[in-house]
């Protein structure tokens, strides 16, 4: 009896050790727009398009590629 009763107390522990555990956040954090000047594609997947006038690089496989041209003022006269 003291067998089972041990068993059932350790596969109890372990249980409450895997609720209480710190887990890791699912979602994935991605970076938003750089602000440059100078516009460069970064690996093979960036690509350039042009938003509201203005050159943005996207990029599919890593999306801490993303960059957009600076707010020109000159632009608007």
């Amino acid at each position: 009896m003291s067998g089972v009763l041990s068993r059932a107390l350790t596969q109890g522990n372990s249980l409450i050790r895997q609720l209480l555990a710190v887990r890791t956040p699912t979602c994935q954090e991605v970076a938003g727009f750089k602000v440059k000047s100078r516009l460069k594609l970064r690996c093979r997947c960036c690509y350039f398009i042009r938003v509201d006038g203005r050159l943005h690089v996207e990029c599919n496989e890593n999306p801490r590629h993303k960059a957009r041209e600076v707010f020109d003022v000159k632009k608007l006269w």
